[in-house]
Parts: structure tokens; C-alpha cells; sequence
């Protein structure tokens, strides 16, 4: 398994707005992204299906994203709650179709700290 590195720091991260702009700015989820934790789990459900063009981050089945992140107990409680549970359920959305899970967490030393 190729692992595709990306990261994100939320030290800024203050909101759930803030959150999905984050998320869409990492991810390039199309401009009509709902912003709410269902439109995320969608749009990253689509990582290895391209034509969907709901990110401009792909990976074919081989691959997963190795998602480096900083800081994230500088999130609410809420929020970090919501954004663990949406990765496993994209997990499991992969893993159900006999694939292997798309996105791998990594949580790194704060920055700054």
C-alpha cells in the first residue's frame, strides 16, 4: 500500500465552519460542498472514483492517504468527535465494498509547542 501524505494543522480552527473550509480547501471538494459532516463523508467517499468530481485529491486502489495532523486538541471537543466518526464511517464505506480503508490518521506533535 503507497501512502499519499497530506496534513493539516487545526490551530486556527475555532468552528465547524472553519473546519469544512479547511477540509475543502485540503481536499478540493467542488464548490457546491454542503459543509456539514454528511456532504464531508460524500465527497471524501469519492477519493478513488475520480469522475465523481467531488475532490481534486485521487488515489487508486492501491494507495491511501496518510492524513498528518497538528494540533488537534486545539478543536472542540464536537468537532474532533464528528471528524473522527466521519473518517471511520468513510472507512467503512470502503472496507464494506472490499476495499481497504482510504484514510489513515497520523497525529503528530503540536506545532508551536
Amino acid at each position: 500500500m503507497e501512502l499519499i501524505k497530506l496534513s493539516i494543522d487545526f490551530s486556527n480552527v475555532k468552528t465547524v465552519d472553519d473546519f469544512h473550509t479547511k477540509m475543502k480547501e485540503l481536499f478540493g471538494f467542488p464548490d457546491f460542498y454542503g459543509r456539514n459532516y454528511n456532504a464531508f463523508i460524500d465527497c471524501l467517499s469519492s477519493l478513488r472514483f475520480p469522475e465523481d468530481r467531488m475532490t481534486t485529491v485521487h488515489i487508486v486502489k492501491s494507495e491511501c492517504i496518510l492524513l498528518m495532523i497538528y494540533n488537534i486538541n486545539s478543536i472542540s471537543d464536537d468537532i474532533r468527535y464528528n471528524f473522527l466518526l466521519s473518517v471511520q464511517a468513510i472507512n467503512d464505506r470502503s472496507i464494506s465494498h472490499g476495499e481497504e480503508a482510504p484514510i489513515l490518521l497520523l497525529l503528530c506533535k503540536p506545532r508551536g509547542g
